[in-house]
């Protein structure tokens, strides 16, 4: 065979050599598109670990950022009080109130999970069987 690249002419007309060459020129172009989809897919993974990072720091300064507020109210709330000890009640209001928040959080998700997802399609699926077994007989 000569030294003809991929989107050249067959120099032999026919049909095989027509459909060769067409295979050729289409492999040649989806290689180059698969790596052209390969750069892009590594750049969307820098773009998307550098996002995935950020959103992570903020989320842990947020957290710390959480205590400390919780920390300075309760030793604020405790200075309205005149006592030595008055800190460690309020801290435990404290996590009491924040106990009782996740407790109703977590009966809420568990109201949540009670109701379907996908009604309509679970509907649909349940006729689609209803239909199949009255065409089986079982």
């Amino acid at each position: 065979m000569s030294e003809a690249s991929y989107g050249d002419p067959p120099h032999k007309p026919g049909l095989f050599s027509h459909a060769s060459a067409w295979l050729a020129a289409l492999l040649g172009y989806l290689r180059a598109r698969l790596e052209l989809a390969g750069l892009e897919s590594r750049e969307a993974a820098i773009h998307g670990a550098v996002v995935l990072g950020l959103v992570v720091g903020a989320l842990v300064l947020l957290v710390f950022g959480y205590f400390f507020f919780c920390f300075a109210l309760v030793f604020l709330v405790a200075e309205l009080f005149d006592d030595d000890k008055a800190w460690i009640w309020v801290t435990i209001g404290m996590a009491f109130l924040h106990f009782g928040g996740a407790v109703a959080l977590g009966l809420w998700a568990k109201a949540k999970l009670k109701k379907p997802i996908f009604p309509a399609t679970l509907d649909e699926l349940r006729k689609d069987q209803q239909w199949l077994t009255s065409k089986t007989g079982k």
